[in-house]
């Protein structure tokens, strides 16, 4: 039985992810990782409904995990250009904690949705690789980090999985905001204007 570990936050990328798995026959044991950072309670919210929705059609999808890491770094203004986006030692931190977790359930494949079209120094291809072989090493077994949807832009992303992700349920906003009950993204935030100019392939 094959087995992954999906880093999923219920964005475009990592729900393409999730369903990439679990339309091959994957067992997928998703993971949202909390950072500290001011919108990931209502993300997380957003993402578990997802998950809920998903669930009632794949039953290799396993329960959402939700870890919880501190990190010192955070945003002291609005977030308005792709390179404030970046989070130093982000992917490294993501990956090594969700890889105990991976080991734990006898998972050796870890998927995450990286596009490597942002300019950070940790969304190499070379460097999630270097990464992979030490957490490999450490581990004692080898591991794989799978990026599927790596060289790709946003919206071939989309183009790629309509019909099979319910991307009218993805969510990615910097801003979110609850409006009678529900959680709804801002519209103006640099996350939520990416999303609506790749949802743009389902029309």
């Amino acid at each position: 039985m094959k087995k992954a570990v999906v880093l999923f936050s219920g964005g475009v990328e990592s729900s393409s992810v999730l369903y990439h798995y679990l339309s091959q026959g994957w067992v997928v044991y998703p993971v949202y990782v909390f950072t500290g950072k001011f919108w990931e309670r209502l993300e997380y919210k957003r993402a578990r409904a997802l998950w809920s929705h998903t669930k009632r059609k794949y039953k290799n999808l396993m329960p959402i995990k939700s870890m919880f890491l501190r990190t010192n770094f955070t945003q002291a203004k609005p977030i308005k250009t792709e390179r404030e986006l970046f989070i130093p030692l982000r992917n490294l931190t993501l990956l090594t904690a969700v890889s105990s977790y991976a080991l734990s359930k006898g998972a050796y494949q870890i998927g995450m949705g990286s596009l490597g079209i942002y300019p950070f120094p940790d969304n190499d291809f070379d460097y999630i690789k270097r990464v992979e072989s030490l957490v490999s090493k450490g581990a004692g077994v080898s591991m794989h980090i799978d990026l599927p949807l790596f060289g790709m832009e946003k919206s071939q992303v989309v183009q790629r999985f309509k019909g099979l992700v319910p991307f009218q349920l993805t969510f990615s906003c910097i801003n979110p905001v609850v409006n009678s009950g529900k959680i709804i993204h801002c519209g103006r935030c640099i996350k939520c204007k990416e999303r609506e100019e790749a949802l743009r392939e389902l029309a």
